[in-house]
């Protein structure tokens, strides 16, 4: 079994690495995003208060987040594992989501940090707006993102590379190279 964390800034192709890391190794991806963005898609109570945090950029509330996400897991553990990507965002959720697998007696196994500078990244998301959709992809909160990122995300490295668990990814190399140094670090663990 294999449990792994993709950390990055927003645009440093955390969901695109994600995707291939779930495909070689069997993983269940989960993103923390596309939950939320379907249960807002509900229209329900819980999903209009969603839209409501996602429209301007900012985070929806720990307690929300972390049942919605609690729930997901739960119903989708598997002999293979997962890939968490985009959660946790902070050290609330890092701290739940560890009770929750120390629960069900499985653990996180690596972190992969995908490292890229912030003008790059905001390049990728505004080439990504054109073709995406997303809504949460325009300047004004790309920056609140980014805010966000700096002051609640990024100190959860320093939370996980306490417990060893950190591999720092370059992300300027392209798609292919970085997947290719993902696989050696996950090889290194295995």
């Amino acid at each position: 079994m294999l449990n792994l964390i993709i950390f990055g800034p927003p645009g440093a192709g955390k969901g695109t690495q994600a995707r291939l890391i779930a495909k070689e190794y069997k993983l269940i991806h989960l993103s923390s995003g596309a939950i939320l963005r379907q249960e807002a898609e509900k229209n329900d109570k819980i999903g209009k208060q969603i839209k409501r945090y996602q429209s301007t950029g900012k985070l929806v509330p720990n307690k929300l987040t972390i049942k919605i996400v609690e729930d997901v897991i739960l119903t989708k553990f598997n002999k293979s594992g997962f890939i968490l990507d985009g959660y946790p965002r902070n050290l609330a959720q890092a701290k739940a989501l560890d009770n929750l697998f120390e629960k069900q007696k499985k653990t996180i196994d690596l972190v992969l940090n995908i490292k890229l500078s912030e003008k790059e990244a905001v390049r990728r998301i505004m080439l990504r707006a054109k073709t995406s959709g997303r809504s949460d992809d325009n300047l004004k909160i790309i920056e609140n993102r980014f805010q966000i990122y700096h002051t609640k995300t990024s100190p959860l490295l320093k939370y996980y590379r306490l417990q060893r668990k950190v591999i720092n990814i370059d992300d300027r190399p392209g798609i292919e190279i970085v997947f290719k140094e993902i696989k050696e670090a996950i090889k290194k663990l295995l």
